[in-house]
């Protein structure tokens, strides 16, 4: 069932979370049929090994410096740093300083467009 982590309409400041929200984990801060937002921690040298997702990607890097790869293109994210990934894509990660990242995912059903 969906869980939402925080609630609608709450502002929550990303770089300084409520105390009983992990500052050093990956956490899903709101999760529905239609999205998903996950607030990702990655220490310096954490890999994540290639994967795709059922959904559209956005990737925000709030803190640190990462290498995103998409196919045979890699890329540099800092800190402001954002980018768009379609359904399916496949991608990998590697943290080269310890990093934030905002991840949202949008889902589309059976029958959406």
């Amino acid at each position: 069932m969906a869980q939402e982590k925080i609630n609608p309409g709450e502002v929550l400041n990303l770089n300084d979370l409520r105390d009983e929200m992990p500052k050093d984990s990956t956490l899903a801060l709101v999760k529905t049929p239609d999205m998903e937002v996950i607030r990702m921690v990655l220490p310096k040298g954490k890999e994540i090994t290639e994967h795709s997702v059922d959904g559209q990607i956005s990737v925000q890097c709030l803190k640190g410096k990462i290498t995103f790869a998409t196919g045979k293109k890699a890329s540099e994210l800092s800190k402001g740093d954002w980018l768009y990934l379609q359904r399916n894509q496949t991608h990998s990660l590697q943290a080269l300083a310890d990093s934030v990242l905002l991840v949202t995912i949008l889902f589309t059903h059976d029958g959406d467009k």
